[in-house]
């Protein structure tokens, strides 16, 4: 059984969707651009093993939705779903920038939290210096026809380019800044890192994300690397929905366990 909630922000609507379940409680926080729909082989995947929760946010918007596209506003925008859905600790699954904001959210709110899947994004390091953020702007400032085709396949087309370049530039900023976020988490973590480069990145980056991942983990023994997943950056939650389920699995065990008496 499901059912669609609308929760009311200053400034737009967020819509989603509650499938109710016995299990853990989990809470989708979408990628930059995409929207709810792109969790669909993810959640094929789990069966009615959980709770799903899963919403429009604001970058999945069409143009006008909404006034604000500030990382300050997504996580905002978490605990209003939570508190709206009445989400107890729920584990919250990001991709790409979603797992930023989920960090950020487990950052500021740790008691409402109840695990992270980080689902190839949040590696805790800047990749762009200033030549590396003109790059951005230029290679988003005639994405006008891609963005046409990311609305067929179910994305948000809505964001201008320069919008769009924004976003990513402020989430690489705040990227750099979860070095401590990560060393301080108390709930079970996972990445899900992708194996190669962003098209259009440089290897390097790739080689930076990975390394930034370990040294998480390698601070904080709740954070995990669990799986190295191989599809391309748009494909990835198809392609690899499986490897994305049983991180969410591994995590979920992890904090159920957590809840359980302690054996006489």
């Amino acid at each position: 059984m499901s059912r669609e909630f609308t929760v009311a922000a200053v400034d737009t609507r967020l819509r989603g969707v509650d499938s109710f379940g016995d299990g853990p409680p989990l809470l989708f926080l979408n990628g930059g651009f995409s929207t709810r729909r792109q969790w669909n082989r993810v959640i094929s995947r789990l069966g009615d093993r959980y709770r799903t929760v899963r919403f429009d946010g604001r970058t999945s918007r069409g143009r006008g939705a909404c006034a604000e596209y500030s990382v300050r506003d997504a996580i905002d925008d978490v605990d209003r779903v939570i508190e709206a859905t009445v989400l107890e600790r729920p584990v919250l699954v990001g991709w790409s920038h979603g797992a930023t904001i989920a960090v950020c959210y487990a950052a500021e709110h740790p008691e409402l939290v109840g695990g992270l899947v980080l689902v190839d994004g949040a590696y805790p390091v800047s990749l762009f210096d200033e030549a590396g953020k003109d790059g951005v702007r230029e290679r988003l400032r005639g994405s006008r026809r891609l963005a046409r085709c990311v609305a067929l396949l179910g994305g948000a087309a809505g964001m201008s380019p320069r919008q769009r370049a924004e976003a990513v530039i402020a989430t690489d900023e705040v990227n750099g800044g979860l070095v401590a976020d990560f060393a301080a988490l108390r709930c079970p973590t996972v990445f899900v890192v992708r194996s190669g480069r962003r098209p259009g990145a440089p290897q390097e980056q790739a080689r930076r994300m990975r390394a930034a991942a370990a040294q998480a983990a390698a601070g904080n023994a709740q954070v995990t690397v669990f799986a190295t997943a191989t599809g391309r950056p748009a494909r990835l939650l198809a392609r690899d929905a499986g490897i994305v389920a049983a991180a969410i699995d591994e995590v979920a065990a992890r904090r159920w366990a957590g809840l359980r008496p302690p054996v006489a």
